[in-house]
């Protein structure tokens, strides 16, 4: 299997790096699930012992935790994991952390599903709202998508910068910021979707979206954003489980269900 890049903790660096990589290889812990919810958390003394690490920078790390709703502190019953549905999902590490998991299809596939719900309709709002200068840079993102070596960090980046200006060009400052929040989980599954499908291919299916936006026909723009997206996860899950998902059972090789239908083909 596939496994995103891990931090790990040392001892060198200055306190605000040892105590993000301290929150992250804690959180990393919880959101796989070795720290299970209602769980306490080792103690501070365990911890500095284990990572090397001050007791200040402990407290540090365990307060970004909480800040991110996944673990509560209380006087008497210590640092505790909280349940799933008290964490902030949007937010960056969150959500890089859970790409970070062993297991990891259920937020795939629900990171998949937001983009299918959010990006569809978006484009289509885009078609009929993108301005001049937005059109240009739509165009550069593309372009930088096709002229860079595939899985490059710059094509990468061209690659968010095309899903970001669309969203930016529905003139909806909520639809605006999601692209922002969930930037860094993107940037990884769009890593591992580029190994997948040919460059050709998927830079036919940005063109597809680009051309229908640009020339104002947002039925197209949803239609050919949809299939970019489930063509996508198709391709991020086999990076990830690149013969066969061990992790889910039979029949679990499939686009997020937020319609009846099973898709069959899932960018």
């Amino acid at each position: 299997m596939m496994q995103p890049e891990r931090a790990s903790v040392g001892v060198r660096g200055d306190r605000p790096n040892r105590t993000l990589a301290l929150a992250a290889e804690l959180g990393c812990r919880i959101t796989d699930g070795s720290l299970a919810t209602g769980a306490p958390l080792p103690t501070e003394k365990e911890i500095q012992t284990q990572f090397g690490v001050s007791r200040t920078v402990v407290r540090e790390a365990v307060r970004h935790l909480a800040a991110k709703g996944l673990v509560s502190v209380g006087p008497k019953v210590g640092t505790r994991v909280r349940p799933d549905t008290d964490w902030n999902m949007l937010d960056a590490d969150v959500m890089s952390w859970q790409l970070l998991a062993d297991v990891r299809r259920p937020f795939v596939e629900a990171l998949y599903e937001m983009r299918l719900i959010n990006e569809p309709p978006a484009a289509k709002l885009a078609a009929g709202r993108i301005t001049p200068e937005q059109s240009v840079r739509l165009g550069e993102a593309l372009t930088g998508m096709a002229d860079n070596p595939r899985g490059s960090p710059e094509l990468i980046a061209a690659d968010l910068a095309f899903h970001r200006i669309i969203l930016e060009a529905t003139g909806n400052p909520i639809l605006r910021s999601l692209g922002a929040m969930i930037e860094r989980s993107l940037s990884i599954s769009f890593s591992l979707s580029w190994r997948q499908n040919p460059q050709e291919e998927t830079v036919r299916q940005h063109r597809r979206v680009h051309d229908a936006i640009v020339a104002g026909d947002g039925e197209a723009a949803s239609l050919f954003m949809r299939r970019l997206i489930e063509s996508a996860f198709h391709d991020v899950i086999g990076a990830l489980y690149s013969g066969g998902d061990a992790a889910a059972p039979v029949g679990k090789d499939r686009p997020p269900q937020h319609q009846p239908q099973r898709v069959a083909s899932m960018r």
